[in-house]
């Protein structure tokens, strides 16, 4: 079955073996159940596509929350909840903790810089409390420096038009209520141009 998963969705042999030796030997166990994560995050975190986040170094209490809400159905992603429905918390804790061990490269993809430089202004004046000046995040606001554009794009949407429902998603959606989607486009290239 595993290796039928896996043929299916092209996943490089070599990303599974460093996905198998990595894991603790307690949760070899959760393979089977990570293989959707590997087809999209790649064994290290790094997304294959603009629109998925990158979540290698992420902490990893924003990596199980989101999951948790794709789960539950108060995040908004068809992928997403296909690929953890089933999962139970042991397992979305050990995936949490094995992207959140992983080293943090930012995405390479281009930006604008005018655009950036807009998007500094706004984001000075509305995120940077929570996500910090330099994006990096904090305890209670994931990393948005180093994301791409296209994902950065997509999330803010989804917070700003009721796509992310969970407790902590309501308030970011009051704060990005008023936001345009030309603040929302300059607000992601400065964020992206972040490294």
């Amino acid at each position: 079955m595993l290796t039928i998963m896996l043929h299916s969705l092209r996943i490089p042999l070599i990303a599974l073996m460093i996905f198998v030796f990595a894991l603790p030997a307690h949760a070899a166990d959760t393979l089977e159940a990570a293989a959707p994560c590997l087809a999209c995050h790649a064994a290290d975190g790094l997304a294959a596509d603009a629109v998925t986040p990158l979540v290698a170094g992420l902490r990893k209490k924003h990596v199980l929350a989101a999951m948790e809400d794709y789960r539950s159905g108060e995040r908004l992603h068809e992928e997403m909840q296909q690929a953890v429905q089933g999962l139970d918390d042991a397992t979305l804790d050990v995936l949490a903790a094995w992207y959140a061990e992983q080293s943090w490269i930012a995405s390479e993809r281009p930006v604008d810089s005018d655009l950036a430089k807009a998007g500094s202004r706004k984001a000075r004046a509305s995120c940077s409390s929570c996500h910090r000046r330099s994006g990096e995040g904090g305890i209670g606001a994931p990393r948005l420096a180093g994301q791409s554009v296209a994902y950065l794009v997509a999330a803010s949407t989804a917070y700003r038009d009721g796509g992310r429902t969970s407790p902590a998603a309501r308030g970011k959606g009051f704060v990005m209520g008023d936001l345009t989607d030309d603040e929302i486009l300059a607000l992601s290239h400065y964020y992206a141009s972040l490294r």
